[in-house]
């Protein structure tokens, strides 16, 4: 099992990582590492499910129909707490590897000459990284399960912090990845993985929006 050791060479010295992965790695190794990154944060969401319900802090300082589409939301997600876990890992494999065939066309057209396989794999152990962030996941799940909701609001917005911050590494290593195995210059690497990424990230925004609201127009009186 190399995807322990792995881990540990990505986060210490990446570079030299992801050329080892690409050359001795297979593929099933990478479509692993993809699946514990999706199924590792899912399993701890669900165990955070176990907690009660608490609504949506301050809400009085919002506008009227900020406060209702806040509470809202936070009453959907807390009846469908059990399923979203479920499908956040069918959509997040879909969005990986939906990504990998939009990073390898645009690879390819820039003059790369990798393989879509070769690239996948690389894309399961840039996923992997994510995991570091599970220890911080994992305390916020258990300030959950106690309603600690003092404690709560801190390490909550550590998450995020630590979210953020694993996305951005992961884009890192993927404009890495994405240089070494197509051997491209590092310019036409950025421009190969940023703009798919961000295509991802502007598309679940506005699907995030377009929820919300329509739970709000749901709610309204005929």
């Amino acid at each position: 099992m190399f995807l322990w050791p792995d881990l540990v060479e990505l986060v210490r010295h990446p570079f030299s990582a992801l050329g080892v992965i690409d050359a001795r790695r297979r593929l099933a190794d990478g479509l692993l590492a993809l699946g514990l990154s999706v199924t590792l944060p899912a399993a701890i969401a669900e165990l955070a499910a176990l907690g009660p319900f608490r609504p949506p802090a301050n809400l009085g300082s919002l506008s009227s129909l900020t406060a209702q589409g806040a509470d809202i939301y936070a009453r959907w997600v807390y009846m469908h707490r059990f399923l979203i876990p479920v499908y956040g890992i069918a959509v997040s494999t879909i969005l990986w590897i939906a990504a990998a065939g939009v990073i390898h066309l645009i690879a390819r057209a820039l003059g790369g000459r990798g393989s879509f396989t070769g690239l996948v794999k690389l894309l399961g152990y840039a996923a992997l990284i994510g995991l570091v962030a599970l220890p911080v996941a994992l305390a916020d799940a258990l300030l959950k399960l106690q309603g600690n909701a003092r404690a709560e609001l801190p390490v909550g917005q550590l998450v995020g912090l630590v979210g953020v911050a694993i996305f951005l590494w992961q884009n890192a290593l993927l404009v890495i990845a994405t240089r070494q195995h197509y051997g491209i210059s590092t310019e036409r690497a950025v421009a190969a993985v940023i703009g798919p990424i961000g295509a991802v990230v502007i598309l679940t925004l506005a699907l995030i929006i377009l929820a919300i609201t329509l739970a709000i127009i749901a709610q309204q009186p005929a």
